[in-house]
C-alpha cells in the first residue's frame, strides 16, 4: 500500500491517490496516518528501516527511472529477491496506472478528501 501510494503521489496521479485513501480509510483505517504521512516517510517515526528502505526504492525509481546501488544494497538486506520483485511490479504496475490515467484525463472522482500538506 505505501509503495503505490508514494508512485501514485509523485506521479500526480490523483485517481490512484485518491481510490488508495478510499480503500485504506474503509479496509485498513488503522493504516491512515502511515498513508497520510508517507510524503515524509524519510523524517516520520512512523517508518521503520525497512518501510523507509522500500519507499526509497520506489521513489528512485519513479523519479530517476534508475536505482543507486547503495539504495538497493539496503534494500537487499531487509527483503528476499522474491520480496522485491513483487515491490519492483507494484512499482510497475502503478506505474501503468498512473500513466494511463494521466494519458486519458482521469482524475480523482471526489471518494476522498486527499489532505493538503
Amino acid at each position: 500500500m505505501l509503495v503505490r501510494a508514494r508512485v501514485a503521489g509523485l506521479n500526480m496521479c490523483m485517481w490512484c491517490v485518491d481510490g488508495q485513501r478510499w480503500f485504506v480509510s474503509h479496509e485498513t483505517p488503522e493504516q491512515l496516518p502511515l498513508l497520510d504521512a508517507v510524503e515524509g516517510y524519510r523524517e516520520s517515526p512512523l517508518f521503520d528501516d525497512r518501510q523507509r528502505a522500500a519507499l526509497d526504492y520506489a521513489t528512485e525509481l519513479t523519479e530517476s527511472k534508475q536505482v543507486n546501488p547503495a539504495t538497493f544494497a539496503r534494500l537487499s538486506r531487509d527483503y528476499s529477491e522474491r520480496e522485491i520483485c513483487e515491490i519492483a511490479w507494484l512499482i510497475s504496475s502503478e506505474h501503468l496506472y498512473n500513466l494511463n490515467n494521466l494519458a486519458l484525463g482521469i482524475g480523482s472522482d471526489g471518494l476522498c478528501e486527499v489532505p493538503v500538506s
